[in-house]
């Protein structure tokens, strides 16, 4: 592999020396003299800073304060003039010339085509709280799911990454989200298929992806109605060119190195040796081993990765296509872990009948192939007695050739079993298949050009097969399983099909000079299937797993009207009529309305003689959204379940599987989400900055919860039901802007800040003091609850009592009425006030370039919420030596703390989650000609996850659940980068 690389760089060093002799080039042309004034035509003022360059080239000027120019060029030549905020000019210069070059305003952000639900509408029309974030090529980083370029970019969106395996898909909040036990997760729409859940973007080419629309309050989502409670991400994938015939090519490709940002400080060997001789308590004849092994080091390695992706775009015979392909092959830094992913797209764009019929097919498809690994090998590499090997021999090849633990010749099935024999001996492979593409058509009736009929017909297909062998006599088969060394063989075949028709039509007529209006209404039409096929072998045991299959239906019926009044005042109503398959038929249909009003003041004269404000528009809105997507398909229906094995009824000489019946509601329904929003919306300086201020209230009804009820009330004892209300506010800002632009120069920044707190007001049928539902579990531990007048997923711990010298005694605690108590009981246990959720977060963005270089840097972060360091509180003294005489490993920090015991629900184990992480900084060079006007070549490198700011004292404080235990650290990486487009 070595070699293959030094080729594949010597290569590409060569090239770039080619390229770069091939750009310098002496040029005999005779040079004329232009000179000239911007003036901006509506004011007749001159304009500054203005941008003065050659077409085609490099060479170029700026105007000075009172808007003059001077600039020598080749006969012939095209001058551009562009500033921000007015719209570009081209002008041809035969000879010496003084000109004037008058400038127009620029409406072009806000008349920039934003898609929304069922349509489009331009920005500045726009009534509801959205975003559109169209990926920056040149300031990205590494992005191997779709979602890591949202990462810290709009405001009232946080996004946990994944975990540090690749591919991982993380965490999508936007707003918090609106639910307890239903999902949280927004609705993703891609090419108009609302896909379903399951992680639903990890096969999805982040190159492919065109624009991200995220609809944030209930005027913007509620035409989705369902499962739009907690937001809507529309992705645009991108489209063929309609520009020219001839195909177009662009090649892009990354190579990267992964990196452990950091290990957990545990004692080295001899330090071990030497606690252990002081405070282990162990029998004369026990032994350590001679070894000095780094656990952490072993199942850590070095990952690398590279990337790959072509397309071809072009408009043959009036036929705009682009062709799409990728392959992503990633190492983690956990040894044995890999992801791998082939894309492949095909994007046709007609358009018949005299341009009054667009034809819109889009076809995807995606394998991926992943080796992954358990992350309970990162806790038994950092609590492994590190002076045992990693590698031991034992009669009738226990272990493989790997060290065991063993008492008395047999080996201890309580013990931690061997982490790097745990990843080298499991095979596992996770491979899913997916399919996802619609066909849209678009009709503007002859005639009646006013009236558009859309259609589209979409599907997204998903198949995985998961297959784990781990062989006889593997430790970890002494450990788990049967504990007795036969070895396992599980697989598990998921199918997931989901299919989509909508119809609407849209009608758009301007009655009067001043007056448009603008209505819709459609059906849709929506079907969810999955079948699941797991199976297990041991040996000596039956398999008792049962296929499971269900169906979900979802129908609806949704219109929107938007009125304009001389583009300045701006109505919205919208209406949803949503059925799921889910409720019992009198509960099957739930209604979702909103209105929005909008004023833009932009014409307005004291906005139009502004010489600060260029444009404002104020938004208030309200509106209602519903959520379904809670446990099985079928919660309102009696279902039974066969029985175990190990649950059978004797009958005469026989043992018969029984059905057991579950649990069920026959009266759930929707949870509905009412939200009012208000917004403003600027630009300052000839939009020279822009952003966008939002306040929102939210309050959801009905929510639908999974709680405990009486033994002997239903089949089971706790069930889904609608119980409970939640409320939730907060503030959104986003910034950005170009404070410097010239010829050779220019300096982008954005930033966004976001705040949101969430209270629970209602939680069961009769409300106490003493009520909450315990969540957040580790080992059967709950360290968190929901409880009325709390943030969800509250801590619930015990107040850790100390010394004079504040130092924490141990087991004792602060209780409620005041006194010191060792109990460790719920009713000393106390409501800490911190959530795990984050109710601050925000991102920072900014990139410089001067002529063909550019400095790219991202960053984002959070306050306010809370982690729970599980990782050390399951650390202390006794895990030393334990009755199964194994010997552990424990880090520096128990030691210092000197717990004799795991003391679990200590408060002194919950900190502060506040960080800032430098997401990626990205170094480019740009080469704009090559052999050809068209074709350009970027170089660039990036280092990602470089560092965080952070008092946290674990690994990451960045984990959405806020309980850190065996986290799967992010790797930091570092990427080389090349893009070639002709």
């Amino acid at each position: 592999m070595k070699c293959i690389f030094r080729r594949k760089g010597l290569l590409a060093f060569l090239c770039l020396i080619a390229i770069l002799c091939s750009r310098f080039q002496v040029s005999g042309q005779q040079l004329t003299n232009a000179r000239g004034t911007v003036i901006e035509r509506a004011t007749q003022k001159p304009v500054a800073g203005a941008s003065i360059y050659i077409k085609g080239q490099m060479t170029g000027t700026t105007s000075d304060a009172d808007g003059n120019f001077h600039i020598q060029l080749p006969a012939n030549a095209i001058l551009v003039i562009s500033s921000i905020g007015y719209k570009t000019q081209e002008i041809a210069v035969q000879e010496p010339a003084n000109l004037t070059v008058y400038l127009e305003q620029s409406a072009e952000s806000l008349g920039e085509i934003v898609v929304i639900g069922y349509g489009q509408v331009k920005k500045g029309d726009a009534t509801g709280a959205l975003a559109t974030l169209k990926p920056d090529p040149l300031n990205k980083g590494l992005q191997v799911t779709p979602q890591d370029a949202l990462v810290g970019k709009i405001a009232g969106v946080n996004i946990v990454p994944g975990n540090g395996a690749p591919g991982s898909e993380g965490v999508i909040r936007i707003r918090m989200g609106a639910s307890l036990s239903a999902s949280n997760d927004p609705l993703i729409v891609i090419d108009g298929v609302p896909v379903g859940s399951g992680a639903p973007l990890s096969s999805i080419n982040p190159n492919d992806i065109e624009t991200f629309t995220v609809l944030k309050d209930a005027s913007a989502t509620a035409i989705y109605g369902s499962r739009a409670s907690n937001g809507v991400i529309i992705i645009t994938t991108k489209k063929g060119s309609t520009k020219g015939s001839k195909p177009h090519i662009n090649y892009a490709s990354n190579f990267t190195l992964s990196q452990v940002p950091r290990y957990y400080d545990v004692l080295s060997a001899d330090e071990y040796r030497k606690l252990f001789a002081e405070k282990a308590n162990a029998p004369a004849d026990f032994q350590l081993g001679t070894a000095s092994t780094n656990w952490q080091q072993q199942i850590y390695q070095t990952g690398i990765g590279n990337d790959h992706n072509l397309s071809v775009t072009g408009n043959p015979g009036q036929l705009p296509y682009r062709l799409s392909a990728g392959y992503t092959s990633q190492n983690g830094i956990l040894k044995d872990n890999n992801y791998q992913r082939t894309n492949l797209g095909l994007g046709l764009s007609p358009k018949f009948l005299n341009r009054h019929l667009s034809l819109d097919i889009n076809l995807k498809g995606s394998i991926e192939r992943e080796r992954p690994v358990s992350n309970g090998v990162i806790g038994s590499a950092i609590t492994f007695d590190p002076t045992r090997p990693v590698y031991e021999t034992y009669p009738d090849s226990t272990g493989l050739g790997y060290y065991v633990w063993m008492n008395g010749g047999k080996p201890v099935t309580l013990a931690a079993s061997n982490p790097v024999a745990d990843l080298e001996l499991a095979d596992k492979l996770d491979q899913v298949k997916r399919s996802i593409g619609n066909i849209a058509l678009d009709y503007k009736v002859h005639g009646f050009e006013d009236l558009r009929l859309n259609m589209n017909l979409g599907y997204d297909v998903r198949k995985r097969n998961y297959s784990e062998t781990i062989p006889d006599k593997a430790p970890s088969m002494y450990t788990s399983n049967r504990n007795d060394g036969r070895g396992r063989l599980l697989t598990q075949d998921d199918q997931n099909t989901n299919y989509i028709f909508t119809a609407y039509a849209n009608y758009v007529k301007k009655i009067a000079p001043k007056h448009q209006v603008d209505a819709m209404a459609g059906y849709e039409w929506q079907r969810f299937w999955y079948k699941t096929v797991p199976k297990s072998v041991v040996k000596g045991v039956d398999d008792t797993s049962v296929p499971d299959e269900d169906v979900l239906y979802l129908l609806s019926f949704f219109g929107r009207v938007n009125y304009s009044f001389g583009q300045k005042i701006l109505l919205t109503g919208t209406l949803r009529a949503d059925a799921s398959s889910r409720f019992a038929p009198r509960n099957r249909w739930g209604y979702f309305p909103s209105a929005a009003l909008a004023y833009r003041l932009a014409d307005e004269p004291f906005i139009k003689n502004s010489h600060t404000i260029s444009d404002l528009k104020l938004r208030l809105s309200y509106g209602q959204t519903g959520q379904q997507d809670i446990g099985g398909y079928h919660p309102y229906l009696a279902s039974y379940t066969i029985s175990t094995d190990a649950a059978r009824y004797r009958f005469g000489n026989d043992w018969l599987n029984m059905y057991r019946p579950n649990g069920y509601d026959p009266n759930i329904r929707w949870e509905t989400t009412g939200t009012y929003n208000f917004g403003l919306d600027f630009g300052l300086l000839k939009n020279r900055i822009i952003g966008s201020v939002d306040l929102y209230s939210r309050y959801t009804r009905d929510l639908l919860n999974r709680i405990a009820v009486p033994a002997g009330s239903n089949f089971t004892n706790i069930i889904e039901t609608n119980i409970g209300d939640m409320e939730s506010k907060g503030f959104e800002i986003a910034l950005g802007g170009t404070p410097v632009k010239t010829t050779d120069f220019e300096w982008s920044i954005n930033g966004n800040f976001t705040y949101g707190t969430a209270k629970i007001k209602k939680l069961n049928t009769i409300d106490t003091e003493n009520n909450y539902v315990k969540t957040g579990t580790i080992s059967r531990n709950d360290f968190q609850v929901q409880k009325v007048g709390e943030t969800p997923n509250t801590f619930f711990l015990l107040k850790q009592a100390y010394d004079d010298n504040g130092k924490p005694l141990e087991g004792k605690y602060i209780s409620k009425d005041g006194s010191i108590t060792s109990s460790e009981q719920d009713a000393n246990k106390y409501i800490t006030g911190k959530s795990s959720r984050v109710p601050y977060y925000y991102g920072t963005s900014t990139r410089l370039r001067y002529k063909q270089v550019d400095l790219g840097i991202n960053g984002h972060g959070s306050f306010g919420n809370y982690v729970f360091n599980y990782q050390q509180a399951n650390q202390a003294l006794i895990s030393l030596f334990s009755s199964e005489k194994v010997s552990s490993n424990i880090s520096r920090a128990a030691l210092e703390r000197g717990f004799a015991q795991q003391r679990y629900f200590s408060d002194l184990f919950l900190e502060n989650g506040a960080f800032y992480r430098l997401d990626n900084i990205t170094l480019g060079y740009t080469i704009s000609k090559l052999w050809k006007d068209d074709a350009g070549l970027r170089i660039a490198l990036s280092a990602q996850n470089l560092h965080t700011f952070t008092n946290y004292s674990g690994v990451d404080p960045e984990i959405y659940t806020g309980l850190d235990n065996n986290i799967y650290q992010r790797p930091r990486i570092y990427t080389l980068s090349l893009n070639l487009n002709f």
